[in-house]
């Protein structure tokens, strides 16, 4: 694990802590040219010899010549194709994100174009406390196919950070991120309920009394269920019904929700339980080992929009 020493250095100056993982993106970058070069050196010394076969007629070698090389080519075109449409190729892209106990070090890929980390190897540092939102998305381009994970994170001062899959184990590293970013934001957000205010996490607004969207508001007494399932953070009622959902890749802290729900579930439950285990609210009690759900859990729910 080889830590740059400039990042090192942003790292000692915000007291990150120590090194725990680096996440390069150039690795992946040097895989998808190596296999570029190899796929397109065989597609041009295949291209002659396929057309002097033909030529001179022997079709059982000139045909296999022609199909590969047509392959290798194609192999090659479909990586440049990857490389632009990921934005590889301009300085847009993170260049490596090194991750510490109390935060973490990006390295390009900002949208702040005057300096920072929107400079391609500029080096940004973030404090777990500095990041106010991570909204997680999850394509699934082909069906049983593998799921493309992209987290948004937005930090106090509004910048933007992008973690995209030409990360390695960008999953690894978004589930770390969102798992600091809730431990910080739940605590916060659950005095602020408690102490009779309305908290809003995306689109739902929670409170005492329920949680509300665009209008619609569902009591605590209604609410069987708040989750994250198939790119979609839901809250159903007893009924089975679905009255409050939204998009997870338009909801920021979608993961912090759903944790604040449980925890606002389980206190209700646990000072309305009667003698026959059911909540006063009217929802079942919530058992002493769901009363602390880790964020982690949520995130075993791929967030996937399939196109």
């Amino acid at each position: 694990m080889s830590f740059p020493r400039e990042v090192l250095e942003q790292a000692e100056a915000r007291r990150l802590g120590d090194p725990v993982r680096a996440f390069d993106a150039r690795t992946g970058r040097r895989r998808a040219l190596a296999w570029m070069v190899l796929l397109g050196l065989a597609g041009v010394w295949l291209v002659p010899a396929a057309v002097i076969y033909l030529a001179e007629g022997d079709l059982w070698l000139g045909i296999p010549a022609a199909i590969l090389a047509l392959a290798y080519l194609g192999g090659v075109a479909w990586i440049l194709w990857r490389a632009v449409s990921r934005g590889a190729l301009h300085g847009g892209r993170l260049t490596g994100v090194y991750l510490f106990s109390y935060g973490l070090v990006v390295v390009g890929g900002g949208d702040d174009p005057q300096g920072g980390a929107g400079r391609t190897g500029a080096y940004a540092a973030y404090r777990w406390d500095d990041l106010a939102a991570v909204t997680t998305s999850g394509v699934q381009r082909v069906a049983h196919g593998p799921t493309y994970w992209q987290f948004t994170i937005t930090a106090a001062d509004g910048r933007q950070i992008i973690l995209g899959d030409e990360l390695p184990a960008v999953r690894e590293l978004g589930e770390a991120v969102v798992a600091e970013v809730t431990a910080r934001i739940v605590p916060q957000a659950l005095s602020v309920v408690q102490a009779g205010d309305v908290v809003r996490l995306g689109p739902f607004a929670i409170s005492l009394e329920g949680i509300e969207k665009e209008g619609e508001r569902v009591a605590w007494p209604a609410v069987r269920e708040v989750g994250i399932d198939n790119g979609i953070v839901f809250v159903r009622t007893l009924d089975g019904l679905l009255p409050l959902a939204s998009v997870a890749a338009r909801t920021p802290n979608a993961v912090a929700f759903v944790e604040l729900c449980h925890h606002l579930q389980a206190l209700q439950a646990a000072d309305g339980v009667s003698a026959s285990g059911v909540s006063a609210f009217g929802a079942p009690a919530v058992s002493g080992d769901e009363k602390s759900i880790p964020p982690s859990r949520h995130l075993s729910f791929p967030c996937e929009d399939r196109h």
